[in-house]
């Protein structure tokens, strides 16, 4: 049966999206045929990268079509928390102010420290006004479904090679629904490792140890009564346990021998439970999740799009979220003062306007964002280092053009470092903090007229040494306030008629 589609809401703001922006030809066209023809998975928690890829579409348009299309209502754009160590979607939220980095897995019960660039995941799913979705009312979800689709993110890589399928069907004994005020018994066979019977409808998880002992048939009798399991003829209790690189802190566990096993479990409560029942093997051992390639936390907080269309979204006061890797670029201009004591406060100030808008448009030209102004100086960043170095050449070189139509020059100084920070929320905007931010502040400042310095960890990048081959290099160790240790520092002077190279 065709999807059901209000029309009126659709063409309004498919016609506000195309409006927004200038895309390249039929990229408006063949998301209207996506959003009419897809099912209902394939409209839920969008991966723009994947749906770029497979329409010939740049990562960055991609990021830019889905940003603008949460602006205008067509879709909603969810932050999502996943697990390091199982493939769960720990948490969803409409605004980045809810996300938070520390929290407990209720799937596999590790206690997770994430990244904006690694475990937090930003998508998009067609707005409910435009088009009915079922995963949008997840009780209404087979319980396969309700686990394997709506608790799970799209794009899990298996550890060794194990296609989701196969990893499922190791670990997977039964799925099952258990109406209000039934009662069901399962048999099992039961191999030494870890059983666990878990219910997410209502954020409980059982963990049985099977020992390595024999004895009479077993039987566990499980209630799921005012929210909660009660286990009647077993001790249960918290469990912390390592295993491989994760800490699983089980709010509730228990020991029993392995061989035959009758789990009586009886829901008294006036709404159904949702059962995933699970064995993992004894040599099975939690690694980090890989994913194919997703829109993470800091992608997005590096695509001005966003910083253009969404200024309210901005972290929780009362708290960072860690950035691990992040290039930051700062800029200066020389003899400021002086500049302001030659032309004049009102012509100073638009030449300096003018410098901004032209730094702003290399930094987007580069996938970066401009984080602040201080004075007469701006804060950048960049995802990737490679853009950042091959900004601030630009930026020098497009300066440099912009002093052949005016009276008094402007002299760029630049410097980049790349490392950790915390991304806070400043004087209502995205900003970082942290000692790598600070040290980017002090390369800065060593620089000259015309000059980028940048740290050891930026010069040995991937694709730094091509991208300064055209340019004069010196390199030192010199030591900056509040730095115990002498930096290593590289200097690059930017001469005119040098070429960038990309």
């Amino acid at each position: 049966m065709p999807a059901q589609i209000n029309d009126t809401v659709f063409e309004q703001r498919l016609t506000e999206l195309e409006k927004a922006n200038t895309w390249s030809p039929r990229v408006i066209s063949k998301l209207e045929t996506f959003i009419r023809s897809a099912d209902d998975y394939d409209l839920f928690r969008i991966n723009p990268f994947q749906y770029g890829s497979a329409r010939g579409m740049t990562d960055s348009e991609a990021i830019d079509l889905f940003i603008f299309a949460a602006k205008v209502g067509l879709f909603e754009m969810d932050w999502h928390l996943l697990c390091a160590y199982c493939p769960h979607v720990v948490g969803s939220f409409r605004e980045l102010d809810k996300v938070h980095s520390h929290f407990q897995c209720p799937f596999c019960n590790a206690v997770n420290d994430v990244a904006l660039d690694d475990y937090i995941q930003v998508t998009f799913t067609l707005s409910k006004q435009v088009r009915d979705n079922i995963f949008l009312r997840p009780e209404a979800l087979s319980v396969e479904d309700y686990y394997l689709r709506y608790h799970f993110a799209k794009g899990f890589k298996p550890p060794a090679g194990m296609t989701p399928q196969a990893l499922i069907g190791m670990l997977s004994k039964l799925f099952v629904d258990i109406e209000p005020h039934q009662k069901r018994t399962f048999e099992f066979d039961l191999p030494v490792g870890r059983f666990e019977v878990m219910d997410l409808a209502h954020g409980l998880m059982l963990a049985l140890f099977v020992k390595d002992q024999k004895s009479e048939a077993q039987t566990t009798q499980l209630q799921l009564n005012d929210g909660k399991f009660r286990v009647l003829n077993r001790e249960t209790g918290p469990r912390d346990v390592v295993s491989g690189v994760a800490r699983l802190a089980f709010r509730q566990a228990g020991d029993m021998p392995l061989g035959k096993h009758s789990l009586e479990i009886e829901n008294c409560m006036d709404e159904r439970g949702r059962f995933w029942i699970l064995q993992y093997p004894p040599a099975f051992e939690p690694a980090y999740v890989e994913y194919e390639p997703f829109l993470s936390g800091k992608k997005l907080l590096t695509t001005q799009t966003f910083r253009n269309l969404f200024r309210t979204q901005v972290i929780n006061e009362t708290e960072g979220i860690a950035v691990n890797d992040l290039t930051y670029l700062f800029t200066d201009l020389k003899g400021s003062t002086q500049l302001y004591d030659t032309v004049g406060d009102s012509n100073a100030y638009f030449l300096v306007r003018q410098h901004f808008d032209t730094l702003g448009k290399v930094v987007n030209a580069r996938s970066g964002v401009i984080v602040k102004t201080i004075g007469d100086a701006i804060m950048a960043t960049f995802e990737k280092p490679q853009d950042g170095v091959a900004a601030a050449i630009e930026m020098i070189e497009e300066i440099t053009a912009f002093n052949k139509n005016i009276s008094h020059e402007l002299h760029l100084k630049i410097g980049i470092h790349k490392g950790r920070s915390i991304a806070v929320t400043l004087n209502d905007r995205i900003d970082y903090f942290g000692q790598n931010v600070n040290i980017t502040s002090r390369i800065q400042a060593l620089a000259d007229a015309n000059e980028i310095y940048m740290s050891r960890e930026v010069k040995e990048a991937s694709g730094i040494t091509d991208i300064l081959k055209a340019h004069h290099v010196t390199s030192d160790h010199v030591q900056v306030k509040g730095i115990s240790e002498k930096l290593e520092v590289y200097r690059v002077t930017i001469k005119e008629g040098n070429a960038t190279t990309t």
